[in-house]
Order: C-alpha cells, then structure tokens, then sequence
C-alpha cells in the first residue's frame, strides 16, 4: 500500500479549502477514494458535488471538530476504516505543520504512506501583517513547504508583490511558487487557475554573465603572471604581487570564515538560548575569561570570529564576553601560537607576551564594552541593512523538537547565508588590503626612535595588511630590522584583533555607533598596554 499524502497549510480565510476543491476535480483524481481531514474551523466546506458518478471519486470528510490531536494511531485508524489512495490533510495554520509532517516519518506510518506534497497557502495581503508578528510560524511553514501558492495578487501593486516574493524565497528557495487567479465567465460562472510563477531568466543571464566574466578575468590574470616581457615591466611586476598578495589572502581567509559561519550556524540551529547562556557564568568578568581561552578550542582567525559573534550577540550572550572571543580567538589560536613558536625561534618571551597581552587587552576591551553599552541595546544591523537567515530556527522561541533532517539542512542553509554575508565584505577588504601591501614600500619610510611613534607605526601597518593571525609572525620577524622587538609586538597583538578586513565586515554585521566605539577602545587599550610592557 501506497498512499499518497498532500498537507495543505495556511492560516483562516487563505483559500485552503478552496485550492483542495480544485485538486478533487483533477482527472489525476479519477476513481480513487479520497479523505479529506480538516483539521480547521474556515467558512469554505468541501464540494460534495464532486462525490458524483462523472468524477466517479470518493470523498470522505473528517472533521477535527473536538480537537483531537492528529498522530500516528489517528492516521493509522483511518487508514484502516476507509482504504484511501489519497489523503489531504487542511492544517490550521496557527498549528506547528512540522509535527503532522513528523508523523509520515515514523517507521509504522511510513511503511503504508508517503507524502506527496506539503503546500503552503498564502494569502499576500496579510502575509507582512503574520510575518510581522508571528515569524517564527509563518518561517516554518514556509520552509517546510514543497509548493507555496500566493492568493490575492490582485489588490496589490507589482513592487510590493515582487517584495515578498523575495522575502519568500530568501526563507525557501527551492520551493514551487504559484499564484491564484480567477475570472467570470459569460454565464456567471468562475474560472479558477493556479499558476506557475515565472522565474526571472534576467537573474540566470547575470548569473552566467558573471561566471563567464570571471573566468576570463582569472585567466587574463594567470597569463600575465606567467609571461616574460619587458615592455611596463614595473608596472606588471606591481600588478603581480598585488595579485599574489590578493589571492593568498582569500586562500588564507575563505577558509575560516567557511569554519567561522558553520559554527555559527551549528549555535543558532542546534544550541538554545538558554543552554548557551549557561555556558557563560552569570560573573561577567568570568565569562571574559572562558572567552579568552574558548579560541583554543576554535582555530579561526580574525575573519572567522566575526559571524561566530553575530550568532552569540543574536542568542543575547553578554557583548563582553561576545567581544572578548572575537578578539582573542585569533591570537590563542592553536596554529597562531605555533607558527609565532616557529617565527621566534629561541625568543619564548615573545610568545608568551603575545597571548597574555591579548588576553589582557580582549578581556578589557570587551568589559568596556559590556559597560559602555545600554542594556538591551540592538548592536547588529537592521533587517534592512543585511540579509538574515530565515530558516525558521533563528527566533528565540524556535521549537527543539524538529527532525534531525531539518536541523541539517537549516545548518547548510544558514551556513550558506552566513559565509555570503560577511564573505563580500571580507572580498573589499582583502582588495584594499592587498593595494596597501603593493604600494606601501618601508625602504621609503621615515622611522623615528621614539617608542610611541614607533609602536602606532606598527599598529598602523597590522592594520593595513591585513595579514591572517596564522602566518603575521613571519612578517613580524622581518620588522625586526628597522623596530624594536616591543613595537613589533603592536604587529602581533593589534593586527589579529583590527585590520582592514575585519572592520569593513564589522560595518557590515554591526551598527556604526558600536563599530567606532570598539575600534577606539581596542587602539586606546592596546596603546596603553603595550606601551607600558617592556620585553628585553
């Protein structure tokens, strides 16, 4: 036995019961017993006309009038009494649509039926109006819909349309997007019509355009490095370190910030609010504490700590400890530490003074911070600002009892969202990093033999290059010439918490109020720390 199930979902008046008369006149309907379970109190009821000799169908209603809560044994029974080829279930769409979709899961149900289609029904005028306020329902309707039928298209404009259906698509992407349209006939009569919804071919054209434009570009780039000519040699030569430079950064970065947006996404998905607020003692100056050292445990670099922040910020972590992580993270970083062990051969103090100062500086900034800002202030950018995840998992009160399957793919989903987000932010500046790296030259550079300038020297090329906090002390080594070993360490310790690669996708995460404050705190801290350690 093989029975078919469609879960037709939307909230009262959407035209469920409506879009589920049209399905019964379907010739594919022809000859099968159909039951129908309305798990629903709407004005619309099932045509029983259909019930008739031309259709040669039969259709059995069940109304959920008392309440009875819809399981494995409810659907087995009918199974049993009525022998169906098809079943429609009408779910209420204030009811949680993934507990009716968990019951096909189960082995005993399995084993006699399958879904078929999960289709949501949308009603566009009072679409804004529930995601507005019940987002967290309307999101998992949504993204657990195979199909997504708009009804009342017509009362509205052609922009505010095209809005939500991309709000709709940036929750499920690969859904199937109709829209409802009826029309009167001469003799009074309605015609009605579900219609597919046109994707746009102008988006793949861009998408093909831009792949195709890439690749040339690359190419053209990969020739020129490896060509031998005379003829704008300096020119070629400045052209291909600024290459060099600029896709061994990405190479370096993209990595971590893929690492960085999967745990980010595992924190949203998987760990509750309250479970990861546990984690953090309720003593601030604690929290501080495991943050600092909690980067030994995630080797990321700077790039990778930010969205991992936004994930923590959103599940209202205390910012200190948010704060801390992000700028500690890169610096007890297992390969971090490793590689300065390498760069500073036979110098341990150089190591040691390296991780302790960032400790200290991390911990300072991000207790500043917790104090400096309101409580329950709104540190991230608005929705309108940057693209949020809206897998349906994100909001405060999301429900830990979803499948194991849709955790997993609201993780990929997320991750997705999260590395493309901060990933184009990361391009910029790695771009304008690498034009610093190329056109800086320090053979040029006026160097005093005061401490002060030299160290805000330091400061101020770590931020500049930008240079990824697992390989900066081999860099740093070579300041060794022209500073002294306390400036370098302004290299070593500012540099994996302020370059131009994070703040760029810090602006883009975060408001602008709270980004200049924390990059003031951090050169005012770090200046005041370093400035006073004396390392022989």
């Amino acid at each position: 036995m093989n029975i078919k199930v469609e879960i037709v979902i939307g909230f009262l008046s959407s035209g469920k019961t409506s879009f589920i008369n049209f399905m019964l006149q379907g010739e594919e309907l022809r000859n099968e017993i159909i039951v129908v379970i309305q798990d629903e109190f709407g004005q619309c009821e099932i045509d029983f006309d259909l019930n008739n000799q031309k259709q040669q169908s039969s259709i059995i209603v069940i109304k959920n009038d008392y309440g009875n809560e819809i399981d494995a044994d409810y659907i087995k029974k009918i199974i049993s009494k009525y022998i169906p080829n098809r079943i429609f279930i009408e779910v209420n769409g204030m009811k949680n649509s993934t507990n009716i979709i968990n019951i096909f899961n189960e082995k005993s149900v399995k084993k006699i039926c399958k879904i078929d289609d999960i289709i949501s029904i949308i009603d566009v005028i009072k679409f804004p109006m529930y995601l507005r306020n019940m987002k967290n329902i309307v999101n998992t309707h949504i993204f657990n819909s195979d199909t997504i039928i708009l009804t009342n298209i017509n009362e509205l404009e052609k922009k505010e349309f095209s809005r939500i259906q991309k709000q709709i698509k940036n929750i499920n992407e690969t859904a199937n997007m109709l829209k409802y349209t009826s029309t009167l006939n001469n003799d009074g009569s309605k015609e009605e019509e579900y219609v597919a919804i046109e994707k746009h071919n102008l988006f793949v054209f861009k998408t093909l355009l831009y792949i195709t434009l890439s690749i040339f570009i690359f190419t053209c780039l990969i020739t020129l490095t490896t060509l031998n000519i005379n003829i704008y040699s300096e020119y070629l030569d400045k052209f291909k370190k600024f290459y060099n430079v600029f896709i061994s950064m990405l190479i370096q970065g993209v990595p971590f910030i893929l690492i960085g947006s999967f745990v980010s996404a595992i924190i949203q998905i998987c760990i509750s609010k309250d479970k990861l607020i546990k984690i953090f003692p309720k003593n601030i100056f604690l929290s501080c504490i495991i943050a600092a050292f909690a980067g030994l445990f995630f080797p990321i670099c700077d790039c990778g700590t930010i969205p991992i922040v936004r994930a923590l910020t959103k599940k209202k972590v205390p910012i200190a400890a948010g704060v801390t992580f992000m700028l500690a993270a890169p610096i007890v970083n297992p390969i971090a530490i490793i590689s300065t062990i390498y760069a500073f051969q036979g110098m341990k103090s150089v190591v040691i003074y390296r991780i302790f100062a960032g400790i200290i500086i991390a911990s300072s900034v991000g207790l500043i911070m917790q104090f400096s800002t309101k409580k329950d202030e709104d540190i991230l950018k608005s929705n309108e600002d940057i693209a949020e995840c809206n897998c349906g998992f994100c909001d405060d009160n999301y429900e830990e009892d979803k499948s194991k399957l849709e955790k997993v793919k609201a993780v990929f989903i997320h991750t997705g969202d999260e590395f493309f987000n901060i990933g184009k932010f990361m391009i910029i500046g790695t771009f304008l990093s690498s034009i610093f790296q190329t056109t800086v030259s320090l053979n040029n550079m006026y160097i005093p033999n005061d401490n002060r300038s030299s160290l805000l020297i330091m400061i101020g090329l770590a931020f500049l290059f930008s240079v990824c906090s697992t390989s900066d002390a081999f860099i740093a080594k070579g300041f060794l010439k022209q500073f002294s070993i306390n400036s370098v360490m302004g290299f070593l310790v500012v540099g994996p918490m302020l370059d131009v690669k994070n703040t760029i996708m810090l602006f883009g995460s975060f408001k602008k109020k709270f980004v200049l404050k924390l990059i003031f705190i951090i050169l005012a801290v770090s200046f005041g720390v370093l400035i006073n350690f004396k390392l022989a």
